[in-house]
């Protein structure tokens, strides 16, 4: 994809290998899963970018690895045009003032001996921030953005419900006023009702701080009604980027577009063509030849079988990874160029 201007961050050829060990003595390598397998994307300034794809396709095993949570096994990761890949583990933990990460689970991501004040000051001290007066300053101030009030940050985890401890956990990631947030499922484990107020409140930070969000999801309404542009993986691949409303209205990828078909539609007596895909997820471990999605794709030729495709821009905005749009006369219909 093309060079464009304001570009916070950019994920380049990223891959997260997990090696699988056997042997007499357990320590030889026999096979690695390939959870991540070279991602591509960029992230602008002030934008919220969507990561969807099913369980099991490499969403947070991408979003923990460009926070360096996980190591990454090749590939460049580029913010504010340092790579941070490169960095020895004192200079991270630096940078990590400025990169943040929201958990799914708010109550295991939580220390559960700890009060609430600890929790939420305890990245202040680990930035080196020695003014006891300051910390406590801020604390109370985060406190107060997220809905908290000063009476509550002196109970435990436990005494809260799960959207306030999800509060807790935005407040966490917000104390050291970071530029990025990577929001891994921050709203799946919460009621429904609940899910809306966490992300107006995470949509309210966004533009009053002009925070940068990495919003990865499985729910597709979700990512529809918070996200400006949003990526779709399959099994540890990136297959196609657009826009929310690119995307949605007209998904290029044969496994974007089965994916969106299983939303209900928003009219009772409007019918859906929902697509059904053959088969189950292949294995990580053992990816099919190709493009990895030949095996279920109800469009596959010769060439999807043997050749990777790579993600190419079809429309302004719009890339897709697809052997169906290698001609020069799909691209130009994809384009909206002929009819």
């Amino acid at each position: 994809m093309k060079e464009r201007e304001n570009v916070l961050l950019k994920v380049d050829n990223l891959k997260k290998y997990f090696p699988i060990k056997g042997g007499v003595f357990g320590n030889k390598t026999m096979k690695q899963v390939k959870a991540v397998d070279g991602v591509s994307f960029e992230v602008m300034e002030g934008e919220t970018f969507g990561i969807v794809g099913e369980s099991g396709c490499g969403k947070s095993t991408a979003g923990r690895t460009i926070l360096r949570l996980l190591e990454p096994t090749e590939g460049s990761i580029y913010f504010q045009g340092k790579n941070i890949a490169e960095l020895n583990p004192n200079e991270m933990r630096r940078l990590r003032k400025d990169i943040q990460i929201v958990f799914q689970d708010p109550f295991a991501s939580l220390n559960p001996r700890m009060k609430v004040r600890d929790i939420i000051e305890e990245p202040l001290i680990n930035f080196g921030v020695s003014d006891r007066r300051e910390r406590e300053k801020r604390v109370l101030e985060v406190a107060d953005q997220v809905g908290l009030t000063a009476a509550q940050l002196s109970r435990f985890p436990h005494e809260f419900s799960g959207g306030q401890r999800q509060r807790i956990g935005i407040a966490r990631a917000l104390i050291s006023k970071p530029k990025l947030i990577i929001a891994d499922e921050p709203v799946s484990a919460l009621d429904v009702s609940i899910q809306s107020q966490v992300l107006n409140l995470m949509r309210d930070l966004q533009k009053e701080f002009g925070l940068t969000y990495i919003f990865i999801s499985h729910d597709l309404s979700v990512v529809k009604h918070f996200c400006d542009r949003i990526g779709v993986m399959y099994l540890g691949k990136m297959v196609e980027i657009a826009d929310k409303n690119s995307l949605y209205d007209e998904p290029l990828h044969p496994y974007a577009e089965a994916l969106l078909s299983a939303l209900p539609s928003p009219h009772p007596l409007q019918m859906k063509n929902r697509i059904i895909l053959k088969g189950d997820v292949p294995s990580p471990s053992n990816p099919p030849s190709g493009c990895t999605f030949h095996p279920r794709c109800s469009s596959c030729m010769d060439i999807c079988k043997t050749e990777r495709p790579s993600l190419q821009v079809i429309r302004d905005n719009h890339a897709v990874s697809c052997h169906l749009y290698d001609s020069p006369e799909k691209l130009a219909v994809a384009a909206g160029e002929l009819k």
